[in-house]
């Protein structure tokens, strides 16, 4: 990639001391740190992982947080401190694969083109691994949060990802209805692959209770800062009440308390809604990502 423009990978990471030998061996020899830059954001880890990266990868930069800020600020810090245009957003169970990054960098010739994002394949045996269209590339709706390319200064002046979904949880749906709402575009390539190696930082570091609780908060949490079309608002409303009861029916009240907290969390949703004039209305988006609504609300 020496012709390439140069690039900042930014990690997000959470007691990922198993993780990141490796994950960081793979971006190291895509991205050499003498052209690119690597910067592991650590939320607070708990694990030995800054002093794991200092002694094993002492060409990674490290921005230590003293508290955890949650995924979303975490990403947002990283893309802060990057100090290239083009940023690869990456997990700290995600692995990159030879020549993908370089795909990806293709739709940057595009000026219109946000972020690129690659197909996350399943690092176990028996995955099937298909791609889930037989186009090359499409549009999509999400920002690529597992791992994918995005232009700094459009990630920043669209506010990166918004904390009103902390700790995480449907913070890169949001960004990319913003991306797609202010007249960028999101691509999915699926010529390139990450490998997903699943860690579940989340699962090990939450109860099933809370992650149901949060996911069910921020789908409330979504359509309220980001509908404008009565159509969309009617079947928002309608998708969470028939999640929230099908899942009281089967025992469990995580989505009824999740949309308690979201009532009382939505004067914060409508607050954070855009101020800046849309390029696209709420069907334009998507039509131009094609995006099945149907699809949207059952996330």
């Amino acid at each position: 990639m020496v012709s390439s423009p140069p690039i900042s990978a930014v990690i997000p990471n959470r007691d990922g001391a198993d993780l990141l030998p490796r994950t960081l061996p793979p971006l190291l020899a895509e991205l050499p740190p003498d052209r690119h830059e690597i910067l592991v954001i650590d939320d607070g880890s708990e694990d030995d992982s800054v002093a794991m990266l200092a002694e094993q990868f002492p060409a990674v930069r490290v921005v230590g947080l003293q508290e955890s800020v949650g995924f979303g600020a975490a990403c947002n810090r990283g893309f802060q401190e990057a100090g290239h245009d083009l940023v690869l957003l990456l997990n700290s169970d995600m692995e990159v694969t030879a020549g993908s990054v370089e795909l990806l960098l293709e739709h940057f010739e595009d000026p219109q083109v946000f972020a690129a994002g690659p197909e996350y394949h399943s690092a176990k045996p028996d995955a099937a691994n298909r791609p889930r269209r037989s186009e090359a590339y499409w549009p999509m709706l999400g920002s690529p949060a597992g791992g994918g390319l995005f232009r700094r200064q459009a990630y920043l002046e669209l506010g990166g990802f918004d904390p009103l979904y902390h700790p995480f949880y449907w913070e890169d749906i949001d960004l990319g209805w913003n991306a797609w709402r202010a007249g960028w575009r999101i691509m999915h390539d699926a010529r390139a692959h990450f490998v997903h190696l699943e860690g579940a930082t989340i699962a090990r570091l939450f109860s099933p209770e809370f992650v149901a609780r949060i996911q069910a908060r921020n789908r409330c949490l979504f359509g309220w800062k980001n509908f404008r079309s009565r159509r969309l608002r009617r079947r928002h409303t309608l998708s969470i009440m028939r999640r929230a009861i099908g899942q009281l029916l089967r025992g469990s009240s995580c989505a009824i308390v999740g949309l308690r907290e979201a009532w009382r969390m939505r004067a914060q949703a409508i607050a954070a809604r855009p101020k800046t004039p849309p390029q696209r209305n709420d069907e334009e988006i998507l039509a131009a990502s094609e995006t099945e609504l149907g699809l949207l609300l059952s996330i």
